[in-house]
C-alpha cells in the first residue's frame, strides 16, 4: 500500500510540475487546487500508515525548507 500511495505522490508531484511549474509549491495557484488536494490526502494517508517522509529527506532540502519557512514568517528578508 505504501509504495502505490508513493507512486501515486510522484505522479502528482509530476502534474504539479507541468500545471504549475518547477517551484510548484510555491505557487499560489497550486494551494487548494484539485491536485494539492489529492496530494494532501496521499500524505495523510500515508501518514496514517506510518511513513516518515523525514527519511527522504537531504540536508539540501531541510536546508531549503527552513530557508522558505523563514520568508514566509517574514523573517528571511535578505
Amino acid at each position: 500500500m505504501i509504495n502505490e500511495l508513493l507512486e501515486k505522490r510522484d505522479i502528482l508531484a509530476d502534474i504539479a510540475i507541468e500545471l504549475y511549474g518547477e517551484w510548484w509549491i510555491a505557487n499560489d495557484k497550486f494551494w487548494n487546487s484539485p491536485t494539492e488536494l489529492e496530494l494532501r490526502e496521499v500524505e495523510s494517508q500515508l501518514f496514517d500508515l506510518g511513513y516518515d517522509i523525514t527519511d527522504e529527506l537531504t540536508p539540501d532540502q531541510i536546508l531549503l525548507a527552513s530557508l522558505l519557512l523563514k520568508k514566509i514568517k517574514g523573517q528571511g528578508n535578505e
